[in-house]
């Protein structure tokens, strides 16, 4: 299976304490760790790209160099800036002083796993508080024996795209301190502690917007678009 992974972060302007993201850095660092895990497909270092505080034309650059590869499954992760475009109908993601539009990110792949950590403020709210989580390790089987599983896994599964955002649409995405976003740190949690054999984007997606709901008394919301199939892209596998 041809596999690539996109860790996009955005830290915002290094001059302003008030829009600079600082957990952003820990963000890119942790998702890959996740990747990289057994648990999250135990990819390896040359299928996951990463792009820190990337001009748009850097970033433009690597989204098409992934699309280009005809990969069989493709897995991004968007930490940073966001707003929601009334105008286009679909969020908006920063790039310093500049942007490009969630489309920019979406069917690079038949079968694909997107994650927008942003704020969704109606077009001018551009605050965003950004993730964490704990790296996890793992030591049982093989990596070759995940990588097998976790390949089948997505290969039982129909084309789709999987879209998962941390808030609705006029919400900002909360986070912590010490852990990070509220919604992307409650994805990895699942995954951590799931007794599924298989944990589903979507079962994974519903148990983080639960614990983000009951942590911010529903007042950030998450929100999933993904196709009404009997079998949904795979988050991770349990150990």
């Amino acid at each position: 299976m041809k596999r690539k992974a996109l860790i996009i972060g955005n830290s915002g302007d290094s001059n302003n304490p008030k829009e600079y993201l600082e957990g952003v850095k820990k963000d890119v660092k942790n998702y890959k760790n996740f990747l990289q895990s057994n648990i999250g497909g135990a990819w390896y270092e040359y299928e996951i790209v990463q792009s820190l505080d990337e001009t748009k034309d850097e970033v433009v650059a690597k989204i098409r160099s992934i699309t280009s590869e005809q990969n069989d499954f493709i897995f991004i992760l968007f930490s940073g800036h966001g707003s929601y475009s009334s105008g286009k109908e679909c969020r908006k993601l920063y790039i310093y002083d500049d942007f490009i539009y969630e489309e920019d990110l979406l069917y690079g792949a038949n079968k694909q796993i997107t994650i927008m950590d942003t704020c969704a403020g109606i077009e001018e709210d551009m605050l965003h508080m950004c993730m964490e989580s704990a790296s996890m390790d793992s030591i049982r089987k093989s990596r070759s024996d995940y990588r097998k599983i976790y390949e089948e896994e997505i290969e039982k599964c129909p084309d789709q795209q999987v879209i998962l955002y941390s808030c609705s649409i006029t919400e900002s995405s909360e986070d912590d301190s010490e852990l990070g976003g509220y919604f992307a740190h409650s994805l990895l949690n699942v995954a951590e502690y799931s007794q599924n054999n298989v944990l589903s984007s979507r079962e994974a997606y519903l148990s983080a917007k639960k614990n983000v709901q009951d942590k911010t008394n529903n007042t950030q919301n998450p929100q999933c678009k993904c196709v009404k199939a009997s079998n949904i892209l795979p988050f991770s596998i349990k150990e």
